[in-house]
C-alpha cells in the first residue's frame, strides 16, 4: 500500500470519528435515547467486523488477554455513555475539544505510573495543554457545566483505557487487533443493551433516524476502524495519531456548518493550543497506545 493511500485511510478514518457527533444528534432528533443508540451502535459494528474476522482465520484472544479485552470493552461502555450524554447538554464542538484532551491525560498517568520520565519540552507541552484548556473553559460555553464535566470525564476514561490496551498489546498472544475489536465491541453491546433495557428502550422514530444510526455504526465505527488499521500498518501508529487530531476539527466544522453552533475566539485559540501540544506529544508518545486502542474513537 501506497503512503499516500495509508494517509487518505487515516484521514477517512479521523473524519468517520469526528463526524459521529453530527450523526448523533439527528439520531437524538428522531427520539432515541444515548443508552439505544450505544447498543444498536456496537451491535451493528461486532457484527459488521465479526464476518471478516472470520473470513480472515484470525483467532481470538483467550484467558487473561480475552478478559483484558472484555474490560476494554466496558470501559468503552462508560467512555461511550460519558461522551453522548456529554452531547445532550454541550454543544459537539465544545465536547470534541474536551475529549481530544486525552493524549495528554495520556502522558500524564504514563508519567505518574513511571513509565515515562518529565523533561523540560515535555513540561512545557502539559502546561501549553493546561493552559489551552483553561483558555476553552473560560470563554463563552454553548453548555452546561455537566456537559462539559461528561466530556472531560469521558476524555479521562478514554486515557486509562488507551494505557491498557498498550499493556494488552505487548502480550504473547498475537492477536490481531480487528479479532481484539470484535470482542471489545461485543462486550460494549451487551453492556449497552443492558443499560438500555434498564431505562428503556427508545428507538428511532423515523427514517432519518435509523439512517443516522446506521452511519454511526458503518461509518463511524466499523468502516473508520477498518481504515485505521489500515493506515496505521503502513505509516506507523505515531504519525496516524498526530493526523488523527483531525478528529476535533471535523466535529467542530460540521457543528458550525450543521447545527450552526457557535464558537468564540477563545475556543478557537484554547482549541489550537491544546491541538499543538497534543500533535508534538504524539512525535515522542510516552506511551504508545495500541492500534486497537486508538482505532476506537469515541
Amino acid at each position: 500500500m501506497s503512503h499516500r493511500r495509508s494517509v487518505a485511510l487515516v484521514l477517512l478514518s479521523a473524519i468517520g470519528f469526528g463526524s459521529m457527533a453530527l450523526f448523533a444528534n439527528a439520531a437524538y432528533a428522531s427520539g432515541v435515547t444515548p443508552s439505544t443508540l450505544l447498543a444498536l451502535r456496537f451491535l451493528l459494528a461486532a457484527l459488521m467486523l465479526a464476518p471478516v474476522v472470520w473470513m480472515r482465520g484470525w483467532q481470538l484472544p483467550r484467558g487473561r488477554v480475552l478478559a483484558g479485552y472484555m474490560l476494554m470493552g466496558c470501559m468503552y461502555t462508560a467512555q461511550s455513555q460519558s461522551y453522548f450524554n456529554a452531547l445532550l447538554y454541550a454543544s459537539s464542538g465544545l465536547v470534541g475539544m474536551l475529549l481530544y484532551v486525552y493524549p495528554v491525560l495520556v502522558t500524564a498517568l504514563a508519567l505518574a505510573l513511571g513509565w515515562e520520565k518529565m523533561d523540560r519540552r515535555m513540561l512545557v507541552l502539559m502546561l501549553v495543554a493546561v493552559g489551552g484548556m483553561a483558555v476553552t473553559l473560560g470563554g463563552k460555553l454553548q453548555g452546561q457545566p455537566i456537559g462539559i464535566a461528561l466530556a472531560l470525564l469521558a476524555a479521562g476514561i478514554y486515557a486509562c483505557y488507551i494505557l491498557i490496551g498498550n499493556r494488552l498489546s505487548q502480550s504473547r498472544q498475537d492477536t490481531h487487533p480487528l479479532a481484539a475489536c470484535v470482542v471489545i465491541m461485543a462486550t460494549a453491546a451487551v453492556t449497552n443493551t443492558g443499560l438500555a433495557l434498564w431505562h428503556g428502550v427508545a428507538l428511532p422514530a423515523s427514517a432519518n433516524g435509523w439512517l443516522a444510526v446506521a452511519a454511526i455504526a458503518l461509518f463511524s465505527t466499523a468502516v473508520a476502524i477498518a481504515c485505521f488499521l489500515a493506515g496505521v500498518n503502513a505509516i506507523g501508529a505515531a504519525q496516524a495519531s498526530i493526523l488523527s487530531t483531525l478528529e476535533p476539527v471535523v466535529t467542530l466544522g460540521l457543528g458550525v456548518a450543521m447545527l450552526h453552533e457557535t464558537v468564540s475566539a477563545s475556543q478557537l485559540l484554547g482549541g489550537a493550543l491544546v491541538l499543538t501540544a497534543v500533535v508534538l506529544l504524539a512525535q515522542r508518545a510516552p506511551a504508545r497506545p495500541a492500534a486497537i486502542a486508538a482505532a476506537s474513537g469515541a
